[in-house]
C-alpha cells in the first residue's frame, strides 16, 4: 500500500488546466530572458525506504510548485538531499493520485527536471530566492537532520523565502533561529496532520508526528480538515497541509517574493 490514503480518503489535487493547453511546458522562461527575477530551488527527498516501508517523494508536491513557479516566469532548479535521480513514490503516480501536474511533468519535460539533481548541500543558497521542501514519507528519513537545518537557518538568515508541503516541514524540525529557538516558534505553520497519519496507516512508522512535533517547538499549527487544500503564510515563512496544498503554497511563495 501506498504511503497514502485510499482515494475515499484522500482526494486527488486540484487539477491543473490540461498540459497541452499551457505554452511553454517545460523549459523555463528565465532561460527564455522572460523571468522577473526571482529563483526557486524545490528541495525533494532521496529516501526511498522508511524502514521497509517503500516510499520516496509524492509528484504532486514536487510538480505542482514547479509548474506554478516556471508559469510565474521563475527559474526553477530540484535538487535532492543526496543528490541524483529523486525516487517517487508509486503511489502518487497510481491512477487515482495522478495530477495533470505530473502528466506535465512526464509528458512535456521526459522527467528530466527530477534526474541528476544537485544535492542539497553543494548548492549555492545566495542564487536562490526561496527554498520550497517538498514532501513524501521520505523526507521523515532525509530532512529532520542538523544538516537541512543549518541550511534553512542559513537561508532564513539572509531573508530568504522557506516553504514546505505536507511532510516536507520535517526540514524545520532542526531549523533554529537567529536568537537559537526553533525557527518555528510562534509561526503560524500548518503541517501533515496526525489525524491524516493515522488514516493513512503510518502512525507507528514515522519517527514522530509531525503536527505534534511542531507544537512541541512552539509553533501555532493550523489544522483543517483532513485532505482539504490549507496553505498558511507568517511572513517569509510558507506551509501547507496535505498534496492538495501544493499549488495553494507556491502561490503564496510568488506572493511573498512580491512577484
Amino acid at each position: 500500500r501506498s504511503a497514502r490514503a485510499t482515494a475515499s480518503e484522500h482526494p486527488p489535487s486540484r487539477p491543473a488546466p490540461p498540459f497541452e493547453d499551457m505554452g511553454n511546458l517545460c523549459s523555463s522562461k528565465a532561460a527564455e530572458g522572460e523571468a522577473k527575477g526571482a529563483k526557486v530551488l524545490i528541495v525533494a527527498t532521496s529516501a526511498d525506504k522508511m524502514g521497509e516501508h517503500t516510499t520516496g517523494a509524492w509528484s504532486e508536491e514536487i510538480c505542482g510548485p514547479y509548474f506554478t513557479f516556471l508559469d510565474a516566469g521563475m527559474d526553477v532548479t530540484i535538487c535532492s538531499i543526496a543528490g541524483g535521480d529523486v525516487p517517487i513514490d508509486a503511489g502518487s503516480l497510481s491512477d487515482q493520485f495522478k495530477t495533470e501536474n505530473d502528466k506535465r511533468m512526464a509528458e512535456a519535460c521526459e522527467g528530466k527536471p527530477l534526474k541528476a539533481t544537485p544535492k542539497l548541500v553543494e548548492v549555492d543558497l545566495a542564487a536562490f530566492d526561496a527554498l520550497f521542501f517538498a514532501g513524501g514519507h521520505g523526507t521523515c528519513v532525509d530532512f529532520p537532520t542538523d544538516e537541512v537545518g543549518a541550511f534553512i537557518a542559513k537561508a532564513a538568515a539572509a531573508d530568504r523565502v522557506v516553504a514546505a508541503v505536507c511532510h516536507g516541514p520535517m526540514s524545520l524540525v532542526n531549523a533554529k533561529g537567529a536568537d537559537g529557538a526553533p525557527l518555528v516558534k510562534g509561526k503560524k505553520v500548518s503541517v501533515f496532520t496526525d489525524a491524516e497519519e493515522g488514516q493513512v496507516g503510518l502512525t507507528e512508522k514515522v519517527p514522530f508526528l509531525l503536527e505534534k512535533k511542531m507544537r512541541e517547538l512552539g509553533a501555532e499549527v493550523q489544522v483543517a480538515d483532513p485532505w482539504s487544500d490549507n496553505a498558511v503564510r507568517d511572513g517569509k515563512l510558507v506551509t501547507g497541509q496535505n498534496p492538495q496544498s501544493s499549488v495553494s503554497v507556491a502561490k503564496l511563495v510568488v506572493e511573498a517574493l512580491g512577484v
